[in-house]
């Protein structure tokens, strides 16, 4: 997130303020060079301070350096320096994709072991040593060492030190974390009504639709322009290609409706899933930054999407549940 931002941040900037530079008389420093410094910043934070803060503090910084390093991908991958070289947004936002999809990947490959738990529970009882020992931090390292292995002599060990620690009342949270409780609180509340899935996917079918005739109108365009022909032959066929694959899951989606409204949803999700990570790339080289608003909208239908798989979910294994119960009560009452 904080590289994402970065790039957007200096991408906003550069624009309004006509692309300034900094230096003269010959020299030009790229806002590469303080995308370097922020990564050694957080290279040298990870490797000399101890505890959770140290790694959000280089999360941030790290993260807003990447940002601001890959913002000039364009000067090196073209001969001439080319900063507004055209699939520079495409290839950015597809290594965004992947660190993505290989952080996620690695989180859920990952098994934690005993001393893994362990090694959790006193990397926490490192950070309370600076900021003291709210009682929040207690009842977790409690679960890791729940979680450890109770033959390693550290566990007792720290079972009785909990016990003589002075726990400290949770800090008030600060008016950020006020503000984005309250802000998640009201996304639940909208995303959780039937109305807003609706109405999100008849929006999402439109734009297809409409996606599909401003591509069908390039298609048929002079073919004595260059231009459109080189669109045609590179992005434009490619760009029909998966309209048409988001436009076919869609209808899928739509069929099943009345069956199964679990199976309607993933259908859906896999059509929003193509959109991602195929019509995106695409459309970031068409339309450049302009394609933001189309991802923006990807990632509201997807976090939609999410939520009533997982209500239809629950509401399925409670049904199953229900089922049992009755079962049970009847092989009682017999």
């Amino acid at each position: 997130m904080a590289a994402v931002v970065a790039v957007l941040v200096i991408r906003g900037y550069l624009a309004l303020t006509g692309y300034p530079q900094i230096g003269g008389h010959g020299l030009h420093i790229a806002h590469v060079l303080f995308g370097g410094i922020g990564m050694m910043i957080a290279l040298v934070a990870g490797l000399t301070f101890l505890g959770p803060g140290t790694r959000q503090f280089a999360a941030i910084v790290g993260g807003a350096g990447f940002g601001t390093f890959i913002d000039e991908l364009g000067k090196f991958v073209t001969s001439d320096n080319d900063y507004f070289y055209r699939p520079t947004a495409s290839m950015i936002y597809i290594i965004f994709v992947l660190l993505f999809l290989v952080g996620e990947r690695l989180s859920r490959q990952v098994r934690l072991t005993p001393d893994d738990y362990l090694a959790q529970a006193l990397d926490v009882l490192s950070g309370d040593v600076v900021r003291g020992f709210p009682a929040r931090d207690r009842e977790l390292v409690q679960h890791l060492l729940t979680e450890s292995d109770p033959a390693n002599p550290l566990v007792p060990a720290l079972r009785r030190a909990l016990v003589k620690m002075a726990v400290m009342p949770d800090p008030s949270p600060s008016w950020i974390d006020r503000v984005t409780t309250r802000v998640a609180r009201y996304y639940d509340w909208v995303v959780s009504q039937r109305w807003f899935l609706s109405f999100i996917l008849v929006v999402a079918g439109v734009l297809t639709l409409y996606g599909l005739r401003e591509i069908s109108i390039t298609i048929q365009a002079d073919p004595e322009v260059h231009t459109v022909n080189s669109s045609i032959e590179t992005n434009g066929g490619l760009l029909v290609l998966a309209y048409l694959a988001s436009a076919v899951l869609l209808t899928v989606g739509l069929f099943y409706l009345r069956r199964s409204l679990l199976a309607s949803y993933r259908w859906f999700r896999r059509a929003v899933m193509v959109s991602l990570l195929v019509t995106q790339p695409l459309a970031f080289y068409q339309d450049q930054w302009s394609a933001l608003v189309g991802l923006a909208f990807n990632l509201v239908l997807m976090s939609a999407l999410e939520f009533g798989i997982g209500q239809e979910q629950s509401a399925g294994t409670a049904a199953a549940l229900g089922i049992g119960a009755d079962a049970d009560e009847t092989a009682v009452a017999a």
